[in-house]
């Protein structure tokens, strides 16, 4: 989970023997050579492998412009954040990858009066966006031979009879996943297709459509089946390897990360359903930036070439990816035992302009389904000082960032557990929020156990809670020492629960043995935070919600 709480800054290493200066490599003994040209080149994550094995391959060429070797500093950053620093003007990449155009049209739009930002724009690889199902499931809706659509998946929303309807009452209710579309490319590509689908369109979307009732009816309905939000689509692949068809019964996802999740073997598979009123290619573009200098921007040009040899193009076939050098075959991992069809999907969706997904992530943010939370706070006496005051100002930011909608409760342990906020709307109980937890004060032992059992009553009996996301935040950086009640029984009395349970390992000294016992009890993951990053942590969980 950590690795995807940060944007991770690569830089090629490579260890040649006697390798000169002018080879094109950044080497931690020798730097960047004094007259190279360096190229600086944000990706978006699921190109990470393939990218990294082909830098390595361009260093080795020792790429030359006018005599000066060219350097490439790759940066892992995901599209919506890359996007955002460079409106904000703290981040100038050469060239710039996210997983879609469509994030180029999201820059564009949000710095109208600019000119544009691209010199070129040019496709690297292609993905197309499916919805992943598990093999058992799609076949009992019709799948292989049946085409699926958006519109199946919403009449298995609506159903009280869940997967009943499809003779499997002992699957419960559909569910599903869906990640951040301020960050996510997969998520921004999904909400179109439901837009989409909604207006029953596959081009010529406008913002008008996107503020129709029709379109704030359908994803509010589709969205009554989400289990929870996400901030990352391999946050959501990981927990299907763990916790398989009890977890969710459908995720959105790049066809790439779904034949990377069958490599594994999982039994059952996933299966890509191409939803049959279209979706989208992702074509991961290699976009040249203008305020570039005119010799980074030659050097990129170089660079391009050599990703879309057939060499290159190969190697990206070997992750998933499809080529975008239309003379490069398909072959394996593309075929069938994979979980993917080559031959589709039928209908492409048309990328719209910005106002119109700039209009569709509003559109889901009124539509998102609502939580219900407890934030369930460890206040021992290890948790003293400047770790709690860190801890509170972590929970202050989360608290910004929720609906005012959702409801929030508080719950205390030290040696006794203390229920400080009942449930309650956030618009109604904010203020008495902030002033409990700037109150809190730390001292006496960890009665961790007992803390969550109170937490899960919480939760337990709160009226409509199928119509809201569930979740426990629980914050601790010891074991339980206090507790009446242990794991074993919680889990007995909340086995049934449909709550999600995200624990915070807060410390270098956290117990993460028993807050991983916790986790693996509520389809969670643990989550690593300190003093020094724990808002970072805070604000990519409130992507959950």
């Amino acid at each position: 989970m950590q690795r995807f709480l940060c944007s991770a800054l690569l830089v090629i290493l490579v260890v040649v023997t006697g390798c000169s200066a002018d080879a094109g490599i950044l080497t931690s003994a020798s730097g960047v050579p004094a007259n190279a040209i360096k190229i600086t080149l944000a990706y978006s994550p699921e190109k990470e492998g393939w990218l990294t094995d082909r830098f390595a391959a361009f260093a080795a060429s020792k790429p030359k412009l006018n005599g000066r070797p060219i350097v490439v500093e790759g940066i892992n950053k995901s599209s919506g954040a890359a996007r955002t620093e460079m409106v904000q003007g703290t981040f100038k990449p050469t060239v710039w990858s996210p997983s879609s155009s469509a994030w180029l049209e999201v820059l564009k739009n949000e710095a109208p009066n600019t000119p544009d930002p691209a010199v070129s724009n040019k496709a690297l690889v292609l993905t197309p966006v499916v919805i992943s199902m598990w093999k058992p499931m799609a076949e009992a809706l019709g799948w292989p031979t049946k085409p699926i659509g958006w519109s199946d998946l919403l009449a298995l929303t609506k159903s009280d009879k869940g997967w009943g309807e499809y003779n499997h009452p002992e699957w419960g209710r559909f569910t599903w996943g869906h990640t951040d579309p301020e960050i996510s490319t997969t998520a921004l590509s999904t909400i179109l297709a439901e837009v989409y689908s909604a207006n029953n369109k596959a081009r010529g979307l406008t913002v008008a459509d996107v503020q129709g009732p029709q379109t704030t009816q359908f994803l509010s309905d589709l969205s009554h089946s989400i289990r929870h939000y996400g901030y990352n689509t391999l946050v959501f692949s990981d927990n299907m390897k763990k916790y398989g068809m009890s977890y969710i019964s459908a995720f959105p996802m790049e066809e790439i990360t779904l034949i990377d999740f069958n490599k594994g073997q999982p039994n059952p598979p996933l299966v890509a359903i191409y939803p049959r009123e279209g979706t989208f290619f992702h074509d991961d573009p290699f976009i040249v930036m203008r305020n570039a200098p005119v010799e980074e921007q030659q050097a990129a040009a170089q660079l391009y070439d050599f990703l879309l040899t057939p060499a290159s193009q190969t190697v990206a076939m070997s992750y998933g990816f499809r080529p975008a050098n239309p003379n490069v075959k398909l072959a394996s991992p593309l075929t069938p035992a994979f979980g993917i069809d080559p031959a589709q999907p039928q209908t492409t969706l048309e990328v719209p302009s910005g106002a119109v997904l700039v209009a569709a992530k509003q559109a889901w943010g009124q539509a998102r389904k609502r939580a219900d939370i407890v934030l369930l706070l460890d206040i021992s006496g290890s948790m003293n000082g400047d770790k709690l005051d860190q801890a509170k100002n972590g929970v202050g930011l989360f608290l910004s960032r929720l609906l005012p909608d959702d409801r929030v409760a508080l719950v205390t342990f030290s040696d006794k557990v203390t229920q400080v906020q009942p449930l309650a709307k956030l618009r109604d109980n904010r203020l008495q929020l902030d002033g409990a937890i700037t109150d809190i004060q730390a001292n006496g032992g960890t009665a961790l156990y007992d803390g969550l059992q109170t937490a899960l009553q919480t939760l337990k009996d709160v009226p409509d809670a199928q119509d809201r996301i569930q979740a426990v935040v629980l914050l601790s950086d010891g074991a339980d020492n206090s507790s009446k009640t242990n794991l074993y029984q919680i889990k007995q009395q909340f086995v049934e629960t449909n709550t999600t349970i995200f624990p915070i390992a807060y410390g270098s000294d956290a117990n993460e043995t028993v807050l991983k016992a916790i986790a693996d009890f509520g389809r969670g993951e643990v989550i690593k935070g300190g003093t020094s990053d724990i808002n970072k942590v805070f604000e990519n969980l409130s992507r959950y919600f």
